[in-house]
């Protein structure tokens, strides 16, 4: 379920006047004006936000069975704090199109795509993307520092078990809940965490390729880009230059922003000089837009190491303040 609640997201981030859907015993909760938060139907109909999760349990058993079982008061923070930005994670608001909204889908496509997958130092990829959707979410350093993904899933660092797989510590809290008013909440709520943890990290063998009407959007998924990107060739040119097709659907348009993202980290973050080999082989105007755009998120590669490359005068950056992600591909 929580993979087409992804998509929902998706639909919602390229079409603003999508309706919006329900899920079973989930659904969204309008807080204000075009936004809505992703929440559960409670035994009363009463719809409550799961980044609220905390308010609908018994007060205080959290930290209770947590300290059971061995957190530090850090710990346990930074654990309560994850499992409210899961519900943050799925949030809708059409209010605005910004940076932080893209890396969110992008990243947590990434992670979706990674635990499948069998590229070289996978899991180095897939703690690199956990860390940062932890930051977009808004999460502090010392809390999402914690938090990394191993054999067994996504985990806690402890000081005093080492690793803990986020699975078991939710199983041992719901499980260890006994009153009968908080159980309709705990289950939907306990259902939710467990499949969006799971979702991140868990291997399922299944297929998360995006369905979209795109001839490109294959190369989304890490496995296939590498393969196709390896080494470059007039495919790989064809396919950069049309990241910047001014005719681009928005659905084009997300694509296009997902595989420049896919270029920045599996290719230039890993070797900068790929660029020069690039530049022989692409347009100069292409080049300077897709060079631009790398450099304009600041995110995956050393802009220092792009300057020793001697090609500073292909990047034209615009302005942060008017102009956003999204429309980047518009704008350079």
């Amino acid at each position: 379920m929580n993979f087409e609640i992804y998509l929902h997201k998706i639909k919602h981030f390229v079409n603003a006047r999508a309706e919006i859907h329900t899920f079973g015993e989930y659904e969204y909760l309008q807080r204000e004006p075009g936004l809505f938060l992703f929440s559960f139907l409670n035994e009363k109909g009463k719809l409550c936000s799961l980044s609220r999760w905390l308010d609908f349990l018994p007060e205080g058993e959290f930290n209770n069975v947590m300290t059971r079982e061995n957190l530090t008061d850090d710990e346990i923070y930074a654990l309560e704090l994850f499992l409210s930005r899961l519900g943050y994670l799925f949030q809708i608001d059409n209010r605005q199109r910004i940076d932080k909204d893209i890396f969110i889908l992008y990243y947590l496509k990434q992670l979706v795509s990674l635990k499948n997958s069998n590229i070289p130092n996978k899991l180095k990829s897939q703690n690199f993307f956990l860390r940062f959707l932890c930051f977009e979410l808004g999460m502090d350093y010392d809390s999402y520092s914690l938090f990394h993904i191993n054999e067994e899933g996504v985990c806690l660092k402890t000081k005093n078990r080492k690793s803990i797989p986020i699975i078991y510590l939710l199983d041992v809290f719901y499980t260890s809940l006994k009153k009968e008013k908080y159980k309709d909440s705990a289950a939907k709520i306990k259902r939710f965490q467990m499949n969006t943890v799971s979702l991140l990290a868990e291997r399922d063998n299944k297929d998360y390729t995006l369905p979209f009407d795109d001839v490109n959007v294959s190369l989304v998924e890490p496995n296939l880009f590498i393969k196709v990107f390896k080494r470059p060739s007039k495919n790989v040119c064809k396919v950069l230059t049309e990241c910047f097709d001014k005719y681009q659907s928005t659905i084009n348009l997300l694509v296009s922003n997902f595989i420049l993202m896919n270029y920045s980290y599996y290719i230039i973050s890993k070797k900068p000089s790929k660029l020069l080999v690039l530049k022989k082989n692409i347009d100069d105007e292409v080049f300077s837009k897709i060079l631009s755009t790398i450099v304009y998120r600041g995110v995956f590669v050393d802009r220092r190491k792009i300057s020793q490359l001697g090609i500073d005068d292909y990047i034209n950056l615009p302005e942060r303040s008017s102009h956003k992600l999204f429309n980047l591909i518009y704008a350079v």
